[in-house]
């Protein structure tokens, strides 16, 4: 009797970890890759949308999507989502919301762009300006 409960017990904790396995890897790639063949979905989708405008080649994106990721992180909520688009690969998406510099984030509400977030701000102020909108989301909800 032991050794099945043992056994039980070990088959449990195997597939634990191999759910936290897959979590962990999905929670890493939580940001959506954006295009213009799925642009329209995520806006329909979604009360609010957070685009990342970046470049494989520029400096500044990469550092300041870290910071990015690491406060989109914290607004994991149902009707929000993160997107990220390479204005090289994805130019068609970046010139139809006329975006010029990056890093830039648009915020998108109910289908609609109601900030822009131009160059690297701090942690904070981004906190700020997407939890702003996050809360009037879920308000609304």
């Amino acid at each position: 009797m032991y050794e099945k409960d043992n056994d039980a017990w070990l088959n449990l904790s195997e597939k634990l970890e191999e759910r936290a396995f897959y979590l962990e890897r999905a929670l890493k790639e939580f940001v959506v890759n954006v295009t213009q063949s799925n642009m329209s979905s995520l806006i329909n989708e979604n009360k609010v949308l957070f685009l990342y405008f970046t470049a494989e080649w520029c400096g500044p994106c990469i550092n300041f999507y870290k910071t990015f990721k690491e406060v989109a992180m914290k607004y994991l909520v149902p009707g929000v989502a993160f997107g990220k688009v390479d204005v090289d690969s994805a130019y068609a998406v970046a010139d139809k919301y006329q975006v010029r510099h990056i890093p830039s984030i648009l915020i998108i509400a109910d289908g609609k762009v109601v900030d822009t977030i131009v160059g690297q701000v701090s942690k904070d102020e981004l906190e700020k300006r997407m939890g702003t909108y996050i809360k009037k989301a879920l308000a609304q909800h």
